[in-house]
């Protein structure tokens, strides 16, 4: 099974636990964080690849003129599309693609935007390249994504972040995009991080982790508080419940001319 099939069945299995008021891997803090570095018009043309339900895509169809959803699984392009029609929002569309081959001309849009995706995807610099070409000069992109808070434990956390998760491929490290907004004429206009809480058991309960798997992640993460191995995910615990942080990531790059 390659990483698209990967990706539609774990989407497909998780698409119903998508919430339609945009708080799934969200809130609207969050969502506010994303748009503060990207420039926005009334005119602009946005495209949110790997869309998901259109969570993003919703967040910023009030700030521009038309929004399209490009993801490659049916059921969460279905959910979306319930979601916009409950909402009334008149600005969204949604299309099937696969964002290796981004079915739009170059220079389409002004904002191209990725929301939490690439972390799914086999490898990083396709994907930004097609969002780079398909990106008018001066038009900006923008990428949210988990980075591996600790460039010495990567491998760790990305082992346990796959376990959970197997669509899981790998969290970038610190710095990683930066490097490769440049090959494909992006100037980086800023680069944030802010710190994702999770608990342990709605993280997994989210994914449909299967059972053998969440037990091996809640004996990785006990015996390294018990000061065992680290598992490159900061566990804590608060009131009795098992926590941890994700570093996540909001870098905006203008297309140069």
């Amino acid at each position: 099974m390659d990483t698209l099939e990967k990706n539609q069945k774990a989407f497909t299995r998780q698409s119903e636990g998508f919430s339609s008021d945009g708080d799934t891997y969200a809130d609207s803090e969050e969502l506010a964080w994303m748009l503060e570095d990207l420039p926005v018009s009334a005119d602009a043309r946005a495209l949110d690849i790997a869309t998901g339900t259109g969570e993003f895509a919703r967040a910023i169809a009030p700030h521009v003129a038309t929004v399209i959803g490009l993801d490659a699984t049916d059921a969460m392009i279905e959910q979306g599309k319930c979601f916009i029609e409950q909402a009334g929002i008149r600005n969204i569309s949604f299309q099937k693609g696969v964002v290796q081959d981004i079915p739009f001309e170059d220079e389409t849009f002004d904002i191209v935007s990725s929301r939490y995706a690439f972390h799914h995807f086999s490898d990083p610099r396709p994907v930004i390249s097609e969002m780079a070409r398909v990106c008018r000069v001066g038009g900006h992109i923008i990428i949210v994504d988990i980075i591996v808070p600790d460039a010495s434990t990567a491998v760790e956390s990305n082992y346990y972040e796959w376990l959970c998760d197997q669509s899981h491929t790998r969290a970038l490290n610190p710095g990683e995009f930066e490097i490769y907004f440049p090959l494909f004429g992006l100037e980086v206009v800023s680069a944030r991080t802010r710190v994702l809480e999770n608990e342990f058991i709605e993280w997994m309960d989210f994914s449909l982790t299967e059972k053998e798997h969440r037990e091996e992640i809640l004996r990785a993460v006990r015996a390294e508080l018990s000061g065992g191995p680290k598992t490159g995910l900061a566990p804590y615990e608060e009131d009795s419940v098992l926590c941890f942080n994700q570093l996540g990531l909001s870098i905006v790059g203008r297309k140069r001319s």
